[in-house]
């Protein structure tokens, strides 16, 4: 291992001895966070919410947590007792259902094979009925991105944040939305919406392809990134960072000095990720924590 993937695994070890103790109420927003993990993300997840209460000024009115399975709602409270806001658990049952409650057959089916699928079901479904912030587990905040995002009542179309990889599955993009093969590509950690996802028809038939291979996790990102270019487009560019031209470095890109709300620490990132949520434990105060 390099140096940098080294001090990851000494950042994950530490952090994972650190407990977070409980953290005073802060002012909260309408805004609905949604995020969705397994019991091995719940490190990585703490961290994503730990920078999430120091960053923003405001913390979300509910945080909604979907199990993918691997944990039950009796297994997460007492983990994420630290949190002063509202947490609502979500089995991945409880999604299927809604999904078939909601006449969504072919959404009810990717949700129950694959984690990809629940992600796509998540986010359509809680998304119809009140302003959603889906954002990945693998992703730390640096700053209040509430002047980017805008105010929810503008969420109608989904929008979502860019990244200079293609990671889509060509075949369903060229029946569906070409443009998701051309840059800017949109990366489906992030995404803003209050209504619909995508037309129904189109949804419908982008899912049933997808479950050809639920597995895939092209498909997934394709079906996002045709939401994003068919709704309202990129958030603007500092919402977020997905890039990994410094996955090696000792020194590695600082967000608050290039001016980036969060960065988004796909696969291969997370030993970055560790080091930086570290970092961000060391911190002693920040200004919005205030």
């Amino acid at each position: 291992m390099d140096v940098s993937v080294r001090l990851g695994q000494l950042a994950l070890n530490l952090l994972s001895r650190w407990p977070i103790n409980s953290l005073p109420p802060k002012p909260e927003s309408s805004l609905h966070y949604l995020t969705i993990g397994g019991r091995s993300h719940w490190l990585m997840l703490r961290e994503s919410m730990f920078s999430l209460y120091r960053s923003w000024k405001k913390l979300p009115t509910t945080t909604t947590v979907v199990s993918d399975g691997s944990w039950s709602a009796a297994d997460f409270y007492p983990v994420f007792s630290w949190w002063p806001g509202k947490i609502d658990v979500l089995s991945r049952e409880q999604i299927i259902a809604e999904a078939h409650t909601a006449g969504e057959r072919e959404l009810a089916q990717y949700a129950e094979a694959s984690a990809w699928g629940l992600k796509v079901a998540s986010i359509v479904l809680l998304a119809r009925q009140e302003p959603v912030l889906f954002v990945d587990a693998d992703i730390l905040w640096f700053a209040d991105p509430s002047d980017l995002l805008g105010p929810s009542d503008s969420w109608a179309k989904p929008r979502g944040v860019r990244e200079n990889n293609c990671y889509q599955h060509r075949e369903m993009a060229l029946r569906f939305c070409p443009k998701v093969l051309e840059p800017p590509f949109v990366n489906g950690g992030t995404l803003a919406l209050h209504g619909e996802f995508l037309p129904p028809e189109i949804l419908r038939a982008m899912v049933r392809e997808a479950l050809a291979d639920p597995n895939d996790g092209a498909f997934e990102q394709t079906i996002i990134a045709a939401a994003v270019h068919r709704g309202a487009g990129l958030l603007p560019g500092k919402t977020s960072l997905v890039e990994f031209d410094d996955i090696d470095r000792f020194c590695h890109r600082n967000m608050r000095r290039e001016g980036y709300c969060s960065r988004h620490y796909v696969n291969w990132m997370r030993h970055l990720f560790y080091r930086d949520a570290l970092k961000l434990r060391l911190e002693r105060s920040h200004p919005a924590a205030s």
